[in-house]
């Protein structure tokens, strides 16, 4: 008689041993993480990367939505690149994740730490269901040292290497007076931003003009995308009206080396110019022409001349005005066009002909967001049908869960009628009842609704 209480009891502890991981499971949060990816010792004016790594229970239904904070004494930017996805198991729970890169520039030594800025998402705590959470940016620390020898105050040039070329359009040795000579110079900071690449000096000597062009910058990368140096290319075009002997000045550039621990140059070299004089045109020899007979003014021709000048330039006038006004007129309409929530379901639209996955996860966040259905899951809800909700649902799960085994067998064009249902739903309820239309707007709309038209 006393087995049977002590084996209730034993069954009763293995159940719920077995039911501890659920709990668990249910009851895990999201949490963030900040990782300083540059190692070593910081110096001043040095480009610093941080990443950040948001990390949910199952997986996301709205991705993280990572701010530009503000960090004092320095300059932080987020270069334009996708996020990049994660899977990482805790504790035996399986979590999905995005990870950002931040590149931070301190401007002077000290010790920084990041804000606690928030990072808001969508991910489903419970799968099917979908839950509204955010995370603070991890206080993340740390320290930047003084460039030595470096002035006080005054941001350097940290970089890992920095070299300087150049190249002229032409043989600088073989000019000709009134000809022009194009200089191009080309900075290459590994290590460096390229907005934060120093302005070269690019100087004409006495009796030279020079035309200084705008600057191009770009961005040297890997294979898999990752950026490893910043370029920066000048162009100066100088012109010698007269001959003689010029020398273009050298550029030079100083910078810190953190890794040899000590201040370098760069350096482009001069040029000198030799400029000959023009080049004469002789004439032939010939005795001179009699002066030529003079002939009465004709005031009628003339006159006749200057009233149809006078008439093209006032019809150029009117032209130009007109067209001037039409050109502004027609731009604030294709921007308000381009603006307009057509235009961005359209791309949804497209997206899913061409089952292009990764095209419709940003038509649809740039959708909600210009129709302010943000999060776009609680417009999932309120508007589409359960067969929507479910497939929407798997979609995402396909797209950001840890398991993608219904990835491939998602049905675009079965979605893609759910969310034109949905949309028509929602339009009938915001504008009191519009008429509804085709899939695509008119070859040729009418400019004055331009700004809100249903597809």
């Amino acid at each position: 008689m006393t087995a049977l209480p002590a084996l209730t009891r034993l069954l009763v502890c293995i159940v719920g041993l077995l039911l501890l991981p659920v709990g668990t499971a249910i009851a895990a949060d999201p949490f963030a993480r900040a990782t300083l990816t540059t190692k070593g010792t910081i110096y001043a004016g040095q480009q610093v990367e941080v990443d950040v790594d948001v990390f949910v229970p199952n997986y996301f239904l709205s991705p993280p939505q990572f701010p530009l904070f503000d960090l004092p004494g320095s300059v932080v930017t987020m270069p334009d690149d996708r996020g990049l996805n994660l899977n990482e198991t805790v504790n035996g729970e399986a979590f999905s994740g995005i990870r950002k890169t931040y590149a931070i520039t301190p401007q002077t030594a000290g010790d920084y730490a990041l804000p606690a800025a928030v990072i808001p998402f969508g991910y489903a705590a419970v799968p099917g269901q979908t839950s509204q959470g955010k995370v603070t940016l991890p206080p993340l620390r740390f320290t930047v040292a003084a460039v030595p020898g470096g002035e006080g105050g005054t941001p350097g040039v940290t970089a890992g290497e920095i070299t300087i070329t150049q190249t002229f359009d032409r043989d600088p040795a073989g000019l000709r007076a009134g000809d022009a000579l194009v200089r191009t110079v080309s900075i290459h900071a590994a290590g460096l931003a390229p907005m934060m690449i120093p302005v070269p000096t690019l100087d004409a000597p006495a009796g030279v003009q020079v035309y200084v062009h705008d600057p191009v910058l770009s961005q040297e990368r890997t294979s898999r995308g990752d950026v490893t140096a910043g370029l920066r290319t000048d162009t100066a075009t100088y012109v010698f009206t007269k001959p003689g002997h010029f020398t273009l000045p050298a550029i030079a550039l100083q910078w810190f080396n953190p890794t040899s621990g000590q201040t370098e140059t760069a350096e482009a070299d001069g040029a000198l110019v030799t400029v000959g004089a023009a080049p004469v045109t002789e004439g032939t020899l010939a005795p001179p022409a009699p002066p030529p007979a003079e002939e009465p003014f004709d005031w009628l021709w003339w006159g006749g001349c200057a009233a149809t000048l006078l008439a093209i330039g006032l019809f150029i006038q009117l032209a130009a005005n007109l067209c001037g006004r039409l050109e502004v007129w027609l731009t604030a309409v294709l921007a308000r066009k381009e603006q307009s929530e057509a235009t961005a379901y359209r791309r949804v639209v497209d997206a899913c002909m061409k089952h292009d996955a990764a095209g419709l996860d940003a038509a649809l966040d740039r959708w909600s967001r210009q129709t302010g259905n943000v999060p776009l899951s609680k417009w999932i809800d309120r508007f589409a049908d359960p067969e929507t909700k479910a497939g929407f649902a798997r979609y995402r799960e396909g797209r950001y869960g840890a398991s993608r085994a219904h990835h491939d067998v998602i049905d675009l064009g079965r979605l893609l009628r759910g969310l034109k249902t949905a949309r028509r739903r929602w339009l009938q309820k915001t504008s009191g009842g519009g008429q509804e239309t085709g899939d695509l707007p008119d070859l040729n709309p009418r400019f004055e609704n331009a700004g809100r038209r249903t597809l």
